[in-house]
């Protein structure tokens, strides 16, 4: 399982976990929560991803 992690200056604040596995999806909700995401923290936003077992 794909999960990313909402980090704001070096500070891991959230993390996401789409609820669909086919990538295109995940694609078009991440682009989505990125603009969520810069509009709830500012500007200064990363989005990292790591994988789960």
């Amino acid at each position: 399982m794909i999960v990313y992690d909402i980090v704001v200056n070096g500070e891991i604040k959230e993390t996401i976990k789409p609820r669909k596995n086919r990538l295109k999806e995940i694609y078009a909700y991440m682009q989505e929560q990125t603009k969520l995401m810069k509009a709830k923290y500012g500007e200064n936003v990363k989005i990292k991803g790591r994988m789960v077992y």
